[in-house]
């Protein structure tokens, strides 16, 4: 039992699957629960959980390191739904500091995702937020494994999960952000539950790849050129890859619903291009919807991102803005 810092369960699953997420603000990458908080200790930790309120202890007189010293089990709460983790804190008086963590939960079929960011501190803000699409990644500065999760999400296999560290942007500047969900079997195995916890104190914040940075230079080099990351399996819209197009209507909104409906044919008769191993494929004059209204006109260029032989997931498209919106 580690005394004097906040260690983190995760309690995505059922209760003989929990497992450790952080000890302190280091990752533990889904440790066994059951060696890292003792047997003693862990009906607390289930109070917590299942109460969905604080719980707090001294401790008995023992042999243990933790003789006599104080207990706090804190959960992580969704309104209305299970606990998501519980907090736990071990020591001779009060914890200093706050572990910071927010739950979240992804709808991956209509990829939507929902959180409550208050339990990360002011600087992410306090009230419920929703995004949609490519949304989320607005608020990120680096996400290595980004594609890894959309990947896992889209084929959301039952009982999976899924841990992974990205530099997100806040009004304090830049922090690392431990990123970990699971899913259930069917039929909820589309419906993940997740947590959100700064580790900035053990992971510094990385700055932009030398790949994002060197698509940022072609892009100021081409005036009207934009690149964003689209999935093969239903042509819907991943992340930016520069700034979004001015104008384009993207936000709020089904990514299927960009195109214009009479272009839809053409662009699925790209997708089947690709799938069948085109290397590249283009298509002109494509009508794509448009703020407050109407269509902006664009010529889009797709390419196969890797996929190790397999079919790709994933594509790049580019984008040359022939016109603004009308």
């Amino acid at each position: 039992m580690i005394i004097g810092r906040w260690q983190l369960v995760e309690t995505l699953g059922a209760p003989d699957t929990w497992s450790m997420l952080t000890a302190g603000s280091t990752p533990r990458d889904w440790a066994s629960y059951q060696r890292a908080i003792p047997a003693a200790l862990q009906p607390m930790v289930r109070a917590a959980h299942d109460s969905g309120a604080p719980v707090e202890r001294v401790l008995p007189k023992s042999r243990n390191p933790w003789s006599e010293l104080r207990l706090r089990a804190e959960p992580v709460v969704w309104p209305g739904s299970r606990t998501h983790a519980v907090k736990v804190w071990v020591g001779a008086q009060a914890p200093a500091e706050e572990l910071g963590v927010a739950p979240f939960q992804i709808d991956a079929r209509a990829r939507i995702i929902r959180t409550r960011p208050a339990g990360l501190g002011p600087h992410f803000g306090s009230a419920p937020t929703e995004y949609r699409g490519a949304e989320p990644f607005q608020r990120i500065e680096r996400f290595d494994r980004a594609l890894d999760i959309v990947a896992a999400l889209t084929r959301s296999e039952p009982d999976s999960r899924w841990s992974g560290v990205a530099t997100v942007h806040s009004s304090a500047g830049p922090r690392s952000l431990l990123v970990a969900a699971r899913n259930g079997s069917e039929p909820q195995r589309f419906s993940w539950r997740g947590l959100s916890v700064d580790v900035t104190d053990s992971i510094a914040p990385q700055h932009k790849s030398f790949e994002a940075a060197t698509l940022e230079l072609l892009r100021t080099t081409q005036p009207g050129l934009y690149l964003c990351i689209l999935d093969t399996a239903q042509v819907r819209q991943v992340r930016w890859v520069t700034e979004p197009v001015p104008g384009l209507r993207w936000r709020e909104i089904d990514e299927r619903l960009i195109p214009h409906p009479d272009d839809r044919a053409r662009i699925a008769d790209a997708r089947a291009q690709i799938l069948a191993g085109a290397t590249r494929t283009g298509l002109t004059g494509v009508r794509l919807a448009a703020e407050p209204g109407g269509w902006l006109v664009a010529d889009i260029e797709v390419s196969p991102l890797p996929a190790g032989g397999a079919a790709p997931d994933f594509v790049l498209a580019q984008l040359q803005v022939n016109t603004p919106p009308a």
